[in-house]
């Protein structure tokens, strides 16, 4: 007969992945909740506790999961958050060996990660500069989204094909701005490109910037 001990053991094991997934799909319920708030009643008007009793959950969840509404906030233009082809593109990322195929990825994922958080990244550009708490959040936003392009800078370097007059820094620079939600809106909101010419300029230039040869 298993030790006691031994069966709890074996139930805490069992039931982690099934507690990870409840947790996930209360986080992808609060997002979608959230946006659908954000668009609808404003971010101002938008409290944690409407988030909350949305979801059904309690206000304590929501704040646990994401600290606070500008966390949410971060959250719904965060690749990593969602649930959808956002978040299968970045474990294909993660996934593939070959350099030009990652930054290909990486153009498809800016693609489709704006075009799914239009509303929320124009509250984030245009607030910005007179809310301070949206203010903090997209320096959030940047400041995550700078660190993903060091990662795939670090990954060029390792497979020695960045750019020998690029150091890394320069090289995730140099990711970080093409990719901004900036150029997206420069040439797909005001400029009227087709999402699919975007990604297809992104992929070359990209490549064509931080690539050797």
């Amino acid at each position: 007969m298993p030790h006691p001990r031994n069966r709890a053991t074996t139930t805490r094991s069992y039931n982690s992945p099934a507690r990870q997934q409840q947790a996930e799909q209360t986080r992808a319920r609060i997002l979608a909740v959230a946006r659908e708030l954000f668009r609808s009643a404003g971010y101002a008007a938008t409290t944690m506790e409407a988030i909350a009793s949305s979801a059904q959950v309690s206000a304590k969840t929501v704040e646990a999961a994401f600290g606070s509404k500008r966390g949410v906030l971060a959250a719904l233009v965060d690749p990593l958050a969602s649930a959808g082809p956002p978040r299968h593109l970045v474990d294909r990322i993660r996934a593939v060996a070959d350099p030009r195929d990652r930054l290909r990825l990486v153009a498809e994922l800016t693609r489709y990660a704006y075009e799914a958080s239009v509303p929320e990244h124009e509250l984030m550009r245009s607030a910005a500069a007179i809310a301070p708490e949206i203010a903090d959040a997209a320096r959030q936003v940047d400041s995550r989204r700078r660190a993903n392009q060091a990662r795939i800078v670090a990954f060029l370097a390792q497979q020695r094909v960045l750019r020998g007059d690029l150091d890394p820094d320069r090289a995730a620079d140099i990711i970080w701005a093409l990719t901004s939600y900036d150029v997206y809106r420069a040439l797909v909101a005001e400029r009227h490109w087709p999402a699919d010419q975007y990604q297809d300029w992104l992929t070359v230039t990209l490549a064509a910037s931080v690539l050797e040869g």
